[in-house]
């Protein structure tokens, strides 16, 4: 027996490509999609911030199409940068065409130094991710986007962090690109989501929905207590009290340390190594006006300390059925520590105050609806701890029948479709273990 622990997308991907095969998936929640999730709150829907589909794997992309019929709409993207009370737009490093002159010198300057490296001085072998930026950037993007704006999302120095994960996400662009975004030429789409999908209503919720009817043996409202590693045995609680699944095999998607803290039997060693693993979470505060179209953009990003957010998005944007009419809607996203907290109403001030200032909302703008939910684990951080103590714990987890996907549990910053991905390689691979 095969027990799926979670149902985010990692976990209904691993069910729907074993079916056939003997598997129970047990989800704490009393509905699917982890934080592929949306809720309805006075007739606006959020999603649990923002989740959008950019492809890169052709099969991937025919499963997901195949599931959501003629439910989902592709947008060619708009998002920008405001700083210096400006907007440019997105990614920074192309597009810095309209910043005072001063500031584009700076950026432009800066990468042409990043060009003319002496042979003998070969870059850094895995440098820190501020390293990283300088080198491959410049000290003008890096002082203007991306040293403050990465260090409001990862709440710590970017000497801390490796530069080994950002490779798909940040590309380096040539100089042709860096001048041309100087000079407001555009003659190409940049970045890794130039395009984005989104369902036509109903959030981003609908994805996840959409494996339910492939998908048997799906209990909700049921925790994982503990694991016996040894025994094969595992623990859920749930309202009508406890109960205990032998398994073969398990497939966790929960957050790794979660993991690792319920194995009963694992070595102190390994609790260690999970115990240092750090993220940082986020306050995800959901606002409503009664202003229709208080801006056109999907998404903004502010790299600015003045600003207590570093992104804001709007929702009826992506689909006008994610809210009501003569109204706005919109997501603000905050990081902090896990162990920090913040009253809702201290934060929907600060992200009001913020808004006003940066001329997104107006004084006299009325919100009609408000709410903040906080998503604890939100962005794995990729210090020098994480990589050996991620491929130790992985390895022994393995070694007790255990195997750990999904963004928390291979505890790595991935989409919502390499989580798909895994659930359907790993079914793979256990599907071609049972006909061995």
């Amino acid at each position: 027996m095969i027990v799926i622990v979670g149902a985010g997308l990692a976990g209904l991907s691993a069910a729907y490509h074993l079916r056939g095969m003997p598997y129970k998936i047990l989800e704490r929640e009393r509905e699917v999609g982890g934080l592929c999730r949306s809720y309805v709150k006075d007739g606006f829907t959020f999603d649990y911030t923002g989740h959008l589909l950019h492809f890169r794997q052709t099969a991937i992309k025919a499963l997901v199409e195949s599931l959501l019929p003629h439910r989902l709409q592709r947008h060619a993207r708009k998002s920008f940068v405001f700083s210096h009370d400006t907007y440019t737009e997105y990614p920074f490093q192309v597009n810095t065409y309209g910043l005072p002159p001063e500031v584009v010198r700076e950026c432009l300057l800066g990468f042409i130094a990043t060009l003319s490296r002496s042979p003998s001085t070969p870059p850094a072998e895995n440098p820190s991710f501020k390293q990283w930026i300088i080198e491959s950037l410049g000290e003008g993007i890096a002082k203007h986007f991306m040293v403050p704006f990465n260090e409001k999302l990862w709440q710590v120095s970017l000497d801390e962090l490796t530069s080994d994960w950002v490779s798909w996400l940040v590309p380096k662009p040539d100089v042709k690109d860096v001048v041309s975004g100087a000079l407001g030429i555009k003659d190409k789409a940049f970045g890794y989501n130039p395009s984005f999908q989104y369902p036509v209503s109903g959030g981003i919720k609908v994805l996840p929905e959409a494996f339910l009817p492939s998908v048997e043996n799906l209990t909700y409202g049921s925790e994982l207590v503990e694991i016996e590693t040894g025994r094969r045995r595992a623990v859920f609680r749930s309202a009508q009290g406890e109960r205990i699944e032998e398994y073969d095999r398990i497939i966790s998607t929960i957050p790794l340390p979660e993991l690792v803290r319920r194995c009963v039997d694992l070595p102190a060693s390994m609790r260690e190594l999970a115990g240092a693993l750090r993220w940082v979470s986020v306050y995800n505060v959901n606002l409503a006006v009664a202003r229709e179209h208080v801006s056109d953009k999907h998404w903004i990003y502010f790299p600015e300390h003045r600003y207590p957010f570093y992104r804001a998005g709007f929702p009826m944007n992506f689909s006008p059925s994610m809210g009501q009419p003569g109204c706005s809607s919109l997501y603000v996203e905050i990081s902090h520590q896990p162990t920090e907290k913040e009253s809702e109403t201290s934060l929907i001030e600060r992200v009001r105050r913020g808004l006003e200032g940066a001329g997104v909302l107006q004084p006299t703008d009325e919100l009609v609806m408000s709410d903040v939910k906080d998503l604890y684990y939100a962005y794995v951080l990729f210090d020098r701890y994480r990589s050996r103590a991620v491929k130790e714990l992985l390895a022994e987890l393995e070694r007790r029948g255990i195997s750990s996907i999904g963004r928390y549990g291979l505890w790595e910053h991935t989409s919502m479709e390499d989580a798909i991905a895994q659930g359907q390689q790993l079914a793979m691979r256990l599907r071609m273990r049972a006909a061995a």
